[in-house]
């Protein structure tokens, strides 16, 4: 009985962590893109905005007109890059 509530009280922390971590939802990256939509009409910039998710994967990309087609690829490597570096600056 001991060994059980050892290995309850253990875990514990790690099922409320799991539970109660933050992540952006589709909205939130619906009103990010738009934020970044405005700011970059504001400054006269034609940019492809994209929106990842703490794992890299894509949650939103906006591609404003007169943008070539390659830079959607440098935007996603850009916030892929972002991303990583992200997580290697928390761990420091």
């Amino acid at each position: 009985m001991k060994k059980l509530l050892i290995v309850i009280l253990m875990v514990l922390p790690i099922l409320s962590f799991a539970q109660t971590k933050p992540y952006l939802t589709a909205a939130d990256a619906e009103r990010i893109t738009a934020a970044a939509e405005a700011k970059a009409t504001a400054e006269g910039w034609n940019v492809v905005i994209a929106i990842l998710d703490e794992g890299g994967n894509l949650l939103s990309l906006k591609r404003m007109d007169g943008v070539q087609i390659g830079s959607i690829d440098v935007a996603q490597a850009k916030a892929k890059s972002a991303v990583f570096f992200q997580e290697t600056y928390k761990s420091l």
